[in-house]
């Protein structure tokens, strides 16, 4: 079993875990959206932008069968949301339920609305979703749940909602916080410092984003944002914005990438910019939450030094199986803690709306131990 370094960010729990090694690319997304079926139901493409549901789908809770959960990635392609799927496909496998994939092609926040309306329409028991509008969402959400549909957020909350938790590795907020200080240790308290981020209107985006800004505001008055940037969670457009921002930028001291598609296109442009003789190494800091094997090359060469990884499956196969607990009638109170069924070692702890599971901290000392 391999051990997981977390870093503990206010009320989330520490954890060690055996690893799943899921190998996947990560690269420009491909473009098919999806509504699929598991746990033996047969998977579905769509035919249209993603926005069928299965018949079985929408007819089985009417029916008494197997407990219907609705699992709705921001979009269905990119290694996250991949591994994401997966883990709350074994979820579904695990506890006897059907979990129904649903997601757009790319993180398209219409679209993803018009397949939450569809799920709505299906009606299932319960919808796990991470939404790419927060406030776009909510009308939906509050339908779902007005119509007896349990509803839960993970990875990026719509927290005015009636969604009944958020779930997640650590809290949004207080990651934005902690990168903050990580860059005032490394660089210092005057540092120049730029946020990059994936989809600007995603609730997960602008937490971490307050977070940065009110450390910096009440701890760090010196240091200086001097721009934020948005790739609406798209790879290429990431390694654009941190070229820009290299240029644009000659006395930038650090990068914080608060999407997991942001620190290794920043760590790419500073690797790029070095070779060119344009900057020198080591002179731009880079942190923020990743994916262990695209940043791997990064950590190893010392281009970044340290950065942050929520495992996906986990993180799905928990919200997944939090909403089948409460469906059977389990009630989370705050301040409780739970061992997630499935998953080795793995415990939960509640915080009011907010049930957290632990971030893992990368370095040179232990990125060799992480795939996915």
């Amino acid at each position: 079993m391999k051990r997981k370094r977390m870093v503990s960010l206010g009320l989330a729990v520490m954890l060690t875990v055996c690893m799943v090694v899921l190998l996947a690319g990560c690269g420009k997304k491909e473009d098919t959206s999806a509504t699929a079926g598991t746990s033996g139901t047969e998977a579905k493409e769509s035919t249209d932008g993603g926005k069928e549901t299965k018949k079985e789908a929408e007819t089985s809770a009417d029916k008494g069968e197997k407990k219907t959960i609705y699992f709705m990635p921001k979009e269905v392609a990119g290694a996250w949301n991949v591994y994401s799927c997966t883990g709350a496909e074994e979820a579904g496998e695990k506890l006897g339920i059907d979990v129904i994939i649903s997601g757009p092609a790319n993180a398209d926040p219409t679209e993803q609305i018009n397949m939450l309306e569809d799920a709505i329409v299906a009606k299932p028991d319960a919808i796990v979703i991470a939404t790419n509008d927060a406030a776009g969402c909510k009308a939906s959400i509050d339908k779902a749940a007005a119509q007896g549909i349990l509803v839960l957020t993970y990875d990026s909350d719509c927290a005015d909602s009636e969604r009944t938790f958020y779930v997640n590795s650590a809290s949004d907020y207080e990651c934005g916080r902690m990168f903050v200080k990580d860059v005032a240790e490394a660089v210092g308290k005057d540092a120049k410092v730029a946020v990059m981020g994936g989809g600007i209107s995603a609730g997960n985006q602008q937490e971490r984003l307050a977070g940065v800004q009110d450390e910096m505001s009440e701890n760090y008055p010196d240091m200086e944002l001097v721009s934020t940037t948005w790739s609406d969670d798209d790879t290429e457009v990431a390694l654009q914005n941190a070229e820009n921002l290299i240029m644009a930028n000659p006395d930038l001291q650090a990068i914080i990438g608060i999407s997991g598609y942001e620190p290794h296109s920043a760590a790419a442009a500073v690797e790029e910019a070095v070779e060119q003789g344009n900057l020198e190494k080591g002179s731009i800091f880079i942190t923020g939450l990743t994916l262990p094997d695209v940043i791997r090359p990064y950590i190893e060469d010392g281009t970044v030094q340290s950065a942050y990884v929520t495992e996906p499956a986990y993180l799905a196969y928990t919200s997944v199986y939090a909403a089948y607990e409460m469906l059977e009638g389990k009630e989370f109170k705050d301040g409780d803690t739970f061992k997630v069924e499935g998953l080795e070692d793995v415990e939960a702890t509640v915080t009011g709306e907010y049930i957290y599971f632990g971030l893992i901290s990368l370095d040179k000392s232990n990125i060799s131990d992480y795939s996915w």
